[in-house]
């Protein structure tokens, strides 16, 4: 009888082994090219790209050897090898449960079988991980060296995915998402904020020595008012031109130059770099927004500010990291709060710590007090319908019918919370520009302490707070620094 409990005992241990084995084959296939997989004597496998490594000393398997007279074998070293097995299938199990878990769940407009794959600060070159998707199928249209360690991908199957979250050079994967650019209103706030523009401030200045990376659709490259220094576009098959009308829009606000044609910008003359990630319609996804803060990133001893007038009400560690990374590295970020009417405390990157957001103003004479005519989205001086509020808005600026630069070498009035972005933008580069060396955190300070707040007595101009219910951000002025 003992013999024969002997032999059912080492039958089960036989099928558990080849129930193990099975199991690993099924969770860790990558492709056909896996298909013959091997037993590695001692250890469990672990594939990264499909190449099978051991795991350590941490990680081996102890089989008991057979012997020639099976009846010698007893019942304790069969129960040993059956608890060794369980520890090894509860490795197998942790080890999955730990590559899932760098898959990051996000919400907003999920663009399908499209990732943002984040690599560890220690890995020097993103393209060679990349390199090991690309050779099984994938398409990585960016790899990130600068704001962060990555790519983005494209993916045919799970397979891969699965292969990419067991890579210990991951630190986390999250699916890419949708942007757009903050819709524009057809419908005048220089004034308002004490820049050049203003009639009754003297010009100090005529042209600034900063630097701004407009971040939306392209410019109009030929625009008579604006200053185009560098250009690069991220949309496959385009150039930096604009072909929506947003970011010539938003350079104008920003840094048109002053010459006596068209506007004055914030910050005129300001030297503009184009940075394309959104298309004709205005749509981008997070992957290529990261691929164009790497770009500032890449080149931000050159640039002072970056502004961002778009937005989604959706999640983005890797977007996030990117960000502070950028801002880190000296550039100062202003974002528009959005156009729903709503906190903002959901939107990215507007609820971004490290970032100025801005909400939007109504403002139809340029003058504080309030005495002007009521525009079609609030009274004069009054938070504008359309615009995002809350405890994260850091600034307002006007946003309502703002007459600026547009493609074709023309120019429109338009509102919206990405309309009161490049003020902000234009001013955070004229203050480097008149205060060399300051960080994102000084810039930042400086623009709130700077700011009309509800303790500040209107001058019957442009200096003077607005009715606003929500957290009275203070409202840009920047009449201080403008004036001679």
């Amino acid at each position: 009888m003992k013999s024969f409990i002997i032999i059912v005992n080492v039958l089960a241990l036989s099928l558990v082994v080849i129930l193990y084995y099975s199991q690993i084959e099924l969770n860790f296939l990558t492709e056909a090219q896996a298909s013959k997989h091997s037993i590695i004597s001692n250890s469990v496998v672990d594939v990264t790209f499909g190449k099978i490594q051991g795991l350590g000393p941490t990680s081996k398997v102890k089989i008991a050897k057979e012997t020639s007279n099976v009846s010698g074998m007893g019942l304790k070293g069969v129960d040993h090898s059956l608890g060794e097995l369980r520890k090894a299938q509860k490795l197998v199990h942790q080890e999955k449960n730990l590559a899932q878990s760098k898959l990051r769940k996000v919400l907003g407009q999920v663009i399908p079988h499209q990732y943002i794959v984040v690599l560890k600060d220690a890995i020097k070159d993103p393209q060679l991980v990349a390199n090991n998707a690309i050779v099984r199928g994938a398409i990585v249209p960016f790899v990130y060296n600068n704001a962060i360690k990555g790519f983005a991908i494209k993916i045919p199957n799970k397979l891969l995915l699965n292969s990419i979250l067991s890579n210990p050079e991951v630190d986390f994967v999250e699916p890419d998402v949708k942007v757009q650019a903050f819709s524009q209103i057809p419908s005048t706030g220089y004034s308002r904020v004490g820049g050049l523009s203003s009639v009754d401030i003297p010009h100090s200045q005529t042209s600034t020595n900063a630097a701004i990376a407009i971040i939306d659709t392209g410019v109009d490259l030929n625009h008579p008012d604006l200053n185009v220094y560098k250009q690069v576009s991220f949309i496959p098959g385009t150039s930096a031109n604009d072909d929506n009308g947003h970011g010539t829009a938003v350079a104008g606000i920003a840094a048109a130059e002053d010459n006596s044609v068209g506007i004055v910008g914030v910050a005129p003359g300001a030297r503009l770099w184009v940075i394309k990630v959104l298309d004709s319609t205005g749509t981008g996804s997070i992957s290529t927004i990261i691929q164009g803060i790497d770009y500032v990133t890449q080149n931000a001893k050159q640039i002072d500010a970056a502004n961002l007038s778009f937005g989604c009400k959706c999640t983005s560690s890797a977007l996030n990291l990117a960000i502070n990374n950028s801002v880190s590295a000296g550039v100062t970020y202003v974002v528009a709060a959005g156009n729903s009417g709503e906190d903002m405390s959901s939107w990215t990157p507007a609820n971004n710590p490290n970032v100025i957001s801005v909400a939007a103003i109504a403002d139809s004479d340029g003058k504080c007090g309030g005495i002007g005519p009521p525009t079609q989205y609030g009274p004069d001086d009054s938070l504008a319908s359309f615009s995002n509020f809350g405890s994260k808005v850091i600034l307002a600026a006007p946003g309502v019918d703002i007459y600026t630069t547009y493609m074709g070498s023309a120019y429109a009035t338009l509102s919206g919370t990405s309309m009161s972005a490049p003020f902000v933008t234009g001013a955070a580069a004229l203050y480097q520009s008149l205060h060399p060396g300051t960080s994102p955190l000084q810039v930042r300070n400086a623009l709130i302490a700077a700011g009309s707040n509800t303790s500040t007595i209107c001058d019957g101009r442009g200096h003077g707070y607005f009715k606003n219910p929500h957290d009275n951000e203070p409202l840009l002025y920047i009449g201080n620094e403008t004036s001679g």
